[in-house]
């Protein structure tokens, strides 16, 4: 052999060398299944960001979505460096209907929002300790979710964090919690069971929309508020106590509650906002308390079992369309300080059969007895008529109905130009 063919064997032989060198490589990271992109990593099919400096990775959305059984390591290697998993970031397994369970260890310290948003097939969840707040939208639209365990410690929780859990049927809030937030339940259809802890203060807007199954719910002594639609479409609510340092009814806030029954009112309570109790076709009596000096718009209406309402003398207004459509509601005695009815406040309310109008009265608005078919009887005590419009009561009122004014005054409503529509206008004896 001369020593040309003595260098091309040796080049021959590195080459091969090298060749399984590399292969052997590749067939140890294919052995752990490690797949390195950039700054992110896929281990044993979990996708990381990884911090090689300070030796932390974070569980992140993977490029298929996540299915089956998922277990959480508490530390991965890559490269020969060891990962400390830390957190699991926002939207990380957002949207997986095949994730069926996850496995979280204790060394997660964050849970970004929508982690778990629209994983249809998750059923229960276990929170590490060591978290103490969780973020919006957390389980949003788990529809099969059942049971989240998580510490009494825990101290806030974000909007819409369960909202669309159709499966969640019973639920403890941490003791720690001092306030339930925005859309917290909206959409729970089949939640039966809420416990509130003492330190609740604040209930927030949306907090039990639609929670249909909902038939009855302690609220605590130190609630001082609620937002907006809080107990809106919860069908199946019967009975309702206001604790006595709330102030305001918020708007929608009892909005097609159809099987509330019994609401009682502390005298705290100044406010009823627009449509607080709208379509609430169960709720037979209400007794305003004296402290309540506004209602709006709407608050009443549609409310077809209303036969009753008793006012306190500080109202001063009876708002738009307030008591419309309350088919049932016979008894009206309007209170003595009553300045202005807005249009269509009483418009169907076709039991009414007698009014009285205060003296304090200035204005009538539009339609507001419009279709009020059975008010026969209208008593009116000034000598100076209020002011309506042509549309103020209905045709059949104005027809077939009686105005009663005191002796010596009945000129002064015929010669007004809407008062004088009424057929009989008669002097009271």
């Amino acid at each position: 052999m001369n020593l040309y063919q003595n260098n091309s064997n040796m080049k021959a032989l590195r080459k091969a060398l090298l060749s399984l060198f590399v292969l052997s490589l590749c067939t140890t990271a294919g052995a752990i299944d490690i797949k390195l992109k950039k700054d992110k990593a896929t281990v044993d099919g979990i996708t990381y960001a990884i911090n090689a400096k300070k030796q932390t990775a974070q569980v992140v959305k993977g490029q298929e979505p996540y299915v089956g059984d998922i277990v959480i390591p508490e530390k991965v290697v890559v490269d020969s460096v060891t990962l400390y998993v830390e957190e699991i970031a926002s939207g990380a397994f957002k949207a997986c209907p095949g994730l069926t369970s996850v496995t979280i260890p204790d060394c997660i310290i964050k849970i970004g929002s929508s982690a778990f948003e629209g994983c249809s097939s998750l059923t229960e969840v276990t929170i590490p300790e060591r978290i103490k707040e969780l973020p919006n939208d957390l389980f949003k639209s788990c529809a099969s979710l059942t049971r989240v365990n998580m510490s009494d410690a825990v101290s806030k929780m974000g909007s819409d964090i369960f909202q669309d859990c159709k499966s969640l049927a019973d639920f403890e809030i941490p003791s720690a919690m001092t306030e339930i937030p925005t859309s917290m339940f909206e959409g729970c259809s089949e939640l039966r069971h809420v416990t509130i802890p003492t330190g609740i203060k604040k209930i927030g807007s949306s907090a039990f929309e639609n929670c249909a199954s909902l038939e009855y719910i302690d609220i605590p002594t130190g609630v001082s508020s609620f937002g907006s639609s809080a107990f809106k479409g919860c069908g199946h609510l019967t009975e309702f106590h206001f604790p006595a340092g709330v102030s305001t009814v918020e708007d929608n806030m009892f909005r097609g509650c159809v099987g509330l029954k019994t609401v009682e009112m502390s005298n705290a309570i100044s406010k009823i906002e627009h449509d607080a109790f709208n379509g609430c076709t169960s709720l037979e009596n209400i007794e305003l308390s004296n402290s309540i000096s506004s209602l709006g718009s709407s608050a009443f209406e549609g409310c077809a079992g209303l036969m009753s309402v008793k006012f306190p003398n500080s109202i001063k207004e009876i708002p738009s369309s307030a008591f419309k459509n309350c088919s049932s509601l016979k008894d009206l005695e309007l209170p003595t300080a009553l300045q202005k009815i807005g249009s269509s406040a009483f418009e169907g309310c076709a039991s009414i059969t007698s009014l009285t109008l205060p003296l304090a009265l200035k204005e009538i608005g539009g339609n507001a007895f419009d279709k009020c078919n059975s008010l026969m009887d209208i008593y009116c005590n000034s000598a100076v008529p209020v002011k309506i419009s042509g549309s103020s009561f209905g045709k059949t009122t104005m027809k077939e109905g009686i105005v009663h004014v005191k002796k010596g005054y009945a000129t002064n409503y015929n010669l007004h130009k809407d008062w004088k529509k009424f057929l009989n206008i008669i002097n009271q004896e």
